[in-house]
């Protein structure tokens, strides 16, 4: 769930920041870190920004950042877990949850690495992209080959791996259509 589904008076726990550079790191240094219990406080009057109380501090953050921010709320917890039944009394209890195990139940939640292969073209991207992942997409000795994403998922441990194979390109420029591609799918996924 993202930061921006977060209703008014709304609780969750931070399990992923996603973008990178810049944005990245000033979301972080404002305090948006995993495992951080951050609540939404209210909206301005045409919904954004909203503003988040994180780290005992109160921050404005527009929603298209919000969007760049991974939660877990209570209710998301007690939906996948369910009730525990109480075996003395024989009811259904609602599942008590300490800070401690929703910041662990947060952090599993987070487990999730995207990896986008990324290069010029025929350097081995797709060979890389079949070994790692155990696909089978179509190699060649020319540019070309891989023509849209090619996306594959796997786990190792408790990890949990997306892989991304997209063409190949001499640079981001957006000077061509593959590179226009490859540096769109980049920006927004």
């Amino acid at each position: 769930m993202k930061l921006s589904d977060l209703k008014r008076d709304d609780k969750g726990i931070i399990t992923k920041v996603l973008g990178r550079g810049p944005f990245r790191k000033r979301i972080i240094e404002m305090g948006f870190v995993q495992g951080q219990e951050v609540e939404a406080v209210r909206s301005a009057p045409l919904g954004d920004p909203v503003y988040y109380k994180v780290m005992g501090y109160n921050v404005s953050l527009s929603k298209s950042d919000a969007e760049l921010v991974e939660v877990v709320s209570m209710n998301e917890y007690q939906h996948e877990y369910g009730t525990i039944t109480d075996t003395e009394s024989q009811v259904n209890t609602l599942t008590t949850l300490s800070h401690e195990d929703f910041i662990r139940f947060a952090k599993d939640r987070g487990k999730t690495i995207n990896i986008a292969l990324v290069g010029n073209p025929n350097c081995g991207k797709t060979s890389m992209f079949n070994f790692a992942s155990g696909a089978y997409e179509h190699v060649g000795n020319y540019s070309g080959v891989t023509v849209d994403a090619k996306e594959e998922v796997f786990t190792q441990d408790e990890y949990t791996f997306k892989i991304i194979d997209l063409p190949g390109t001499y640079s981001l420029s957006t000077y061509i259509l593959e590179e226009l591609y490859v540096r769109k799918y980049l920006k927004e996924d």
